[in-house]
């Protein structure tokens, strides 16, 4: 559902760092600061690359270097194997899902942490946001299945729907002690806030490790704080929703302050019957694909896995219910609308000052 990511044209004075996820490769490759001041540090999560831009001074010492990138591929290899993977049938989240109902679960406070925020969304959101939503999205033939890509029939929907309900999941403890209960077979899904709370997770590994300069994204979440090597701030811009070469669309401005940026879209991954688009962002209210003309959300945020998770409910209420409710909490929104007339960019009261 993210369409999401970042580049950097390091070679111009004023440059910028993009949600284009596909071009940040041949970006980095193009690092042009003084005396080399910018490092990198990348791999590999959750499927994806992530990348950790620092101020080389920083870390100024080799084994220095390889400490902190050990640390970080550890703490990445914990959340998505030990925990929020849904391919490892070990993981706390497949055992979860595996575990019968009924049953209080022991689990960790950070797969507690992400149902409970999971949770709130959905409240919030009048259930738009829906993390039991994967029955509806294999319906669809979205969810890497074999199942085709059809409109299912009446029957198929209200048996998928059924199957829904985050209602279902109570989350118990606090301090070090949790539990999780599925009151009904439930299955969860946490990929669209697992990413973002990595994300924040290594925004407070480099924090611990002194470090208050860095931009760090995962697979499109992205997290900022303070300033580049250069002493500028990190600048963030979203991406025009078009199937071509991306592009940029709004350019946002920087701040020293923790800023997160997640960024949805329905506007890559759909099928097409009778001349009518079925895009894979699904309502699990209507058990429906969305069919307004809002393509695409991007949420500012100091957690990028609320940022990450209100980017995907926002554009699921559309763009009138969702600004409607952005501007109700205060959040910092940009929606992209494609109608008749073209694409049009339009932000909330809190997304003001960032413009």
């Amino acid at each position: 559902m993210k369409q999401a990511g970042a580049i950097a044209n390091w070679a111009q004075p004023a440059y910028f760092v993009v949600l284009f996820i596909c071009f940040l490769a041949a970006a980095l490759a193009a690092v042009n600061l003084p005396g080399n001041s910018l490092l990198v540090l990348n791999g590999h999560t959750m499927g994806t690359r992530y990348r950790i831009l620092l101020d080389s001074s920083s870390l100024a010492s080799v084994a220095a270097r390889s400490a902190l990138q050990t640390a970080i591929d550890e703490r990445l290899h914990q959340l998505d194997k030990g925990i929020f993977s849904t391919y490892e049938s070990t993981s706390e989240l497949s055992t979860l899902n595996q575990a019968t109902v009924g049953e209080a679960l022991v689990v960790s406070a950070d797969l507690a942490n992400v149902i409970e925020n999971a949770k709130l969304i959905h409240e919030k959101s009048a259930g738009a946001f829906d993390v039991s939503l994967k029955p509806l999205i294999d319906l669809w033939g979205f969810g890497g299945t074999d199942t085709p890509r059809e409109i299912p029939d009446k029957t198929r929907l209200e048996k998928a729907l059924a199957k829904v309900g985050m209602n279902a999941v109570e989350v118990q403890g606090e301090g070090g002690n949790f539990s999780v209960t599925r009151h009904k077979a439930v299955a969860l899904d946490l990929s669209a806030l697992a990413k973002g709370y990595a994300v924040d997770q290594l925004a407070l590994l480099l924090e611990s490790s002194g470090l208050q300069n860095y931009l760090v994204e995962i697979g499109g979440e992205v997290i900022s704080r303070g300033l580049r090597p250069d002493s500028n701030y990190w600048r963030i811009g979203i991406e025009r929703p078009v199937q071509a070469p991306p592009e940029l669309f709004r350019q946002i401005k920087g701040s020293r302050d923790k800023m997160a940026i997640a960024t949805s879209g329905s506007y890559q991954n759909y099928f097409v019957i009778d001349n009518r688009r079925y895009s894979h962002v699904i309502n699990p209210v209507t058990g429906w694909p969305i069919s307004h003309d809002l393509v695409s959300v991007t949420v500012l945020h100091s957690s990028a896995m609320t940022a990450d998770a209100w980017a995907t409910a926002l554009l699921i209420l559309g763009a009138e219910e969702g600004m409607k409710l952005a501007n109700a909490l205060q959040l910092p929104v940009y929606f992209i609308v494609d109608d008749r007339a073209g694409l049009s960019g339009h932000s909330s009261d809190a997304f003001k000052r960032y413009l």
